[in-house]
């Protein structure tokens, strides 16, 4: 539709994704001081992101792109925030493997919906396909708001005085715990954006088209359903620093060898596969992380959920970006594999060097 903004389509995207993880990150201190407003920021939360869905049908011009899909959408956060939390409050041995069947919706939707918004662009051209994008996505989710409840009741108002506000117990700021879980969020951010973002380039950098890199990407995002299962199940059997080492070291081989030296179909099917199930399965160890952080306080997780996803957000605004200029350099040329035939040797080493230090870091997380 526009094809001569590329490049604003492009902030919309980023913005889309980024103000999402930042929005989570203003909510969660608000609904931690303000917890009966969480039923409210989630009704805000589906009217603005359904709106922001069928208004971005009758757009006219690429900036307005920016407003509907790249501002409004992310008021989703408020939707999803409470989900992800109350988590905390319905499970407790069994918490990873439900933080990993609650993750595996995102990459359920990251294979199939492209696919059906393929078809739906085909057969039915842009805006009706997303009115209706619009409407099955706040019908969806409108149902799935009757299901969601607290299990822990809030302090009840008495009278017209204000209603209690939970009390936080700021001792977890000086925890190691904490701050060696924020050094592996912030560090496997770095990276764990880039295979998504530039595979498709690679792909055809390399001439690798069966499969191409936008169904690279669908296996990534395939291979981290059964990733984010197997990883909560795996995280409520074993030691947490070993899960998040393990996780996080098995992702940056991958990024080195069959991506870094990969310069055909086969060897990057087999990185999509290894960098879904264990780097995009990341999420799952969200759960047992702040677990071990909070230590069973139910005021604390929705405050350390939200400091993850500002950490998350600093990894996707600034991926593209540094990404961006570490492909101009031509450090790497005349190295072997993809580092020296193409110019993105200097992002692959990147990526698999903040991954591996992520490693590194949770090796030091403590029992």
């Amino acid at each position: 539709m526009f094809p001569e903004d590329e490049g604003t389509l492009t902030l919309a995207a980023t913005l889309q994704t980024g103000l999402i993880y930042m929005s989570i990150a203003v909510l969660g201190p608000i609904l931690t001081a303000f917890p009966h407003l969480g039923r409210t920021s989630q009704i805000i939360g589906l009217i603005v992101s359904t709106a922001a869905f069928i208004s971005s049908a009758f757009v006219t011009a690429a900036p307005q792109l920016i407003g509907t899909m790249g501002i409004m959408y992310p008021f989703a956060a408020a939707l999803y925030l409470p989900c992800a939390t109350l988590l905390f409050e319905w499970f407790h041995k069994r918490r990873g493997m439900a933080g990993g069947i609650l993750y595996s919706g995102t990459g359920i939707g990251g294979t199939v919906t492209p696919f059906i918004i393929d078809a739906l662009l085909k057969r039915v051209g842009y805006k009706a396909t997303m009115v209706s994008a619009g409407i099955f996505y706040g019908a969806v989710n409108a149902a799935a708001l009757l299901f969601i409840r607290r299990r822990i009741p809030l302090a009840p108002r008495v009278g017209s005085a204000p209603r209690p506000r939970p009390r936080i117990d700021w001792a977890v700021a000086r925890t190691w715990a904490l701050w060696s879980g924020v050094l592996v969020l912030f560090l496997s951010s770095l990276g764990n954006f880039n295979p998504t973002l530039w595979m498709p380039t690679f792909a055809d950098t390399v001439g690798a088209t069966k499969p191409g890199g936008v169904a690279l990407v669908s296996i990534m995002n395939a291979a981290s359903v059964p990733g984010l299962l197997a990883t909560g199940w795996l995280s409520d059997r074993l030691p947490i620093k070993l899960a998040v080492s393990t996780n996080c070291l098995v992702g940056a081989l991958a990024a080195l060898l069959p991506w870094g030296l990969g310069t055909s179909s086969a060897p990057l099917i087999v990185f999509s596969v290894v960098w879904g199930l264990t780097a995009l399965s990341f999420a799952a160890l969200w759960t047992p992380i702040i677990s071990r952080i909070c230590q069973d306080d139910p005021t604390l997780p929705t405050l350390v959920f939200s400091t993850f996803a500002f950490l998350r957000g600093v990894g996707n605004f600034t991926s593209g970006p540094v990404s961006t200029q570490l492909l101009k350099t031509g450090r790497f040329h005349g190295a072997v594999g993809a580092y020296g035939s193409t110019n993105f040797g200097a992002m692959l080493v990147y990526t698999a060097v903040t991954v591996f230090s992520a490693a590194v870091a949770g090796a030091f997380f403590p029992a």
